[in-house]
């Protein structure tokens, strides 16, 4: 009987045992590397084990940098950051968006050791390469809209640089615009040349003029492709060379007071002096190598063959289409060129136009001024045609001014008109999924 009830204890013992270890320890930490290279999961780590992604194109804080650090500090993380770890390295980074998000956590928990704060739930997806984060990183920025045109133009440039590196080849630009469209990056021709001027030539007037905006690049560009040309004809100058002895000196003086015209202007100026030849000489010789080309063009041509004869791709010279990145609705593109000439309280929004706007009178002050007159007569012609009935005779009411204004090189109001021109084009193309626009 004993030895019965020594074997009962004994049973009874094994089976408490068996029923006091407690639950499974959190391996949650070490789930990558068990998972293997395809596993994507949740897992906990320390703030300190995790870093911002060093290469964000977006290189601006954001704006609600306080309002997310204090929505964090109410109600926690409500979306978990996603973290990825490159080969050979301890720490992980931030794989797709979430730089602002960690950088608030490590504030706040320096500031109140909340244990909330200390260690976190993510989501890891395992290591793909370089371009894959830096794309990541893109899209994210491109979805929120809050990038600069200086940031994506930088994004942009160091992405181009991976996919050559992983290539081992130099990437033309239809190529390219291949290959960002399959990372998912939907950046047309244009947009892609206007990036890598900036890029290319524009480094050392981005650093001096941090707002550098898109309308800036894209004005500046022709103007300064002008000059190039006339220092590789006359004294066989090199791009490279006119940059960084001419213009550069320039691009770094005009921090503070920055302004295109201005810009050129002194570029011009710098030019000039290089050349040794006065500097009205060197504005003449460049006009009228413009007037030349623009006499060859038939008086036939309209404004919709203008439109048409735009190009989107790159032109043989290197020089950057005549296509600006205007938005892709059509009426932000007419928005975009009446700030540009200085008329955005003449244009005003109208549900009952086609186009959706309406257009006012030229101010009387504005009227004797041919350069006001010929952008208004533009801005009619695309966003409110009706208005050039009641103005008597417009200066761009005949084809052959019509062309004279559009192919002159020093006329930044006329190189904007192209861009919005290229914008009404691609739209027009993309039928039905832009059907909306009824412009003239």
């Amino acid at each position: 009987m004993s030895a019965g009830r020594n074997g009962l204890d004994e049973r009874s013992r094994r089976v408490a045992e068996s029923l006091s270890v407690g639950n499974p320890g959190n391996n949650a930490r070490s789930l990558p590397a068990q998972a293997g290279p395809g596993a994507e999961c949740q897992i906990e780590l320390g703030i300190e084990e995790m870093r911002p992604y060093e290469h964000n194109p977006r290189r601006a804080t954001n704006a609600k940098f306080e309002d997310i650090k204090e929505s964090i500090r109410a109600g926690g993380l409500r979306t978990p950051i996603t973290v990825t770890q490159r080969p050979g390295e301890a720490h992980y980074i931030v794989e797709a968006g979430g730089n602002t998000r960690l950088l608030a956590l490590r504030q706040l928990w320096a500031e109140t050791k909340d244990p909330r704060f200390r260690r976190l739930q993510v989501l890891y997806r395992p290591w793909q390469s370089e371009r894959h984060v830096l794309t990541a990183h893109l899209i994210e920025n491109e979805q929120r809209g809050d990038m600069s045109f200086w940031d994506r133009a930088m994004g942009i440039a160091a992405l181009k640089a991976r996919l050559e590196a992983e290539q081992g080849r130099v990437l033309a630009i239809r190529p390219l615009e291949d290959a960002l469209h399959g990372l998912g990056l939907a950046v047309n021709t244009a947009t892609l040349a206007l990036y890598l001027y900036a890029t290319d030539r524009l480094r050392v007037l981005a650093d001096a003029v941090p707002d550098l905006a898109g309308l800036d690049v894209k004005t500046l560009q022709p103007r300064l492709n002008a000059l190039r040309r006339h220092a590789q004809a006359h004294a066989g100058i090199e791009e490279g060379a006119l940059y960084a002895e001419v213009f550069e000196p320039v691009f770094r003086a005009v921090a503070g007071s920055f302004s295109v015209a201005g810009t050129v202007e002194a570029c011009e100026v710098a030019l000039a002096r290089r050349l040794g030849e006065p500097v009205d000489a060197l504005r003449a010789a460049i006009a009228g190598r413009g007037g030349r080309g623009a006499g060859t063009a038939s008086s036939a041509v309209g404004v919709g063959s203008v439109a048409a004869s735009v190009r989107d791709d790159q032109p043989g010279d290197g020089s950057v289409p005549i296509t600006d990145p205007v938005p892709s609705d059509p009426t932000d593109g007419v928005e975009a060129f009446a700030r540009q000439v200085g008329m955005e309280g003449v244009l005003q929004r109208s549900d009952a136009s086609g186009s959706g706007y309406r257009l006012g009178a030229l101010p009387a002050p504005l009227r004797a001024d041919p350069a006001k007159q010929r952008a208004w007569s533009a801005l009619a012609l695309v966003a409110d045609e009706s208005a050039l009935k009641g103005s008597g005779s417009s200066p761009l009411q005949s084809s052959p001014d019509l062309i004279r204004w559009l192919t002159d090189p020093a006329d930044a109001t006329a190189e904007a008109f192209l861009a919005l021109l290229a914008s009404l084009r691609q739209s027009r193309a993309a039928a039905p999924a832009n059907a909306g626009w009824e412009g003239p």
